[in-house]
């Protein structure tokens, strides 16, 4: 998945919650909490797999870098330099690829967020159907 279709994505979600949350006009209709719910479900299981992609990208990209950083520092310690400066160089030398770990690990955070907030947002609409359902049954009780 592309960042053209996260976007995407993010913009399809960000439409169902922002009619859930509109604080001028509460929900009281079941049927439209029902199938926001639903369209948050099918979106939280297509995005569940963007936050995974994104979490092995980013442990990829640490995994990498630990794995260079530590060859090179035994090079550098092959080579005569003391652990400390052999750690230093090799720092240095790894420095583009913490940055783009760092580009990983601010997507996955990104997209945990995300999804995090939706599913949030389906428990409040699961909340909001339990309490509409039960002042229905009580109001056909009492009348």
């Amino acid at each position: 998945m592309d960042s053209k279709e996260i976007d995407k994505l993010v913009n399809e979600i960000g439409g169902v919650i922002a009619l859930y949350s509109c604080q001028d006009k509460p929900i009281k209709d079941i049927t439209r909490l029902i199938n926001a719910k639903r369209l948050l479900v099918g979106y939280s299981f297509r995005f569940s797999e963007v936050v995974g992609y994104a979490l092995g990208e980013y442990n990829k990209g640490y995994n990498f870098r630990k794995r260079n950083t530590a060859e090179s520092k035994l090079i550098f310690m092959k080579d005569g330099d003391t652990a400390s400066k052999a750690e230093l160089k090799s720092e240095l030398k790894a420095y583009k690829f913490r940055v783009d770990e760092g580009e990983s690990e601010a997507l996955y955070r990104k997209v945990k967020s995300y999804f995090d907030t939706m599913r949030d947002a389906i428990t409040s609409i699961t909340q909001d159907i339990s309490i509409l359902r039960k002042e229905y049954e009580d109001s056909r009780i009492h009348n």
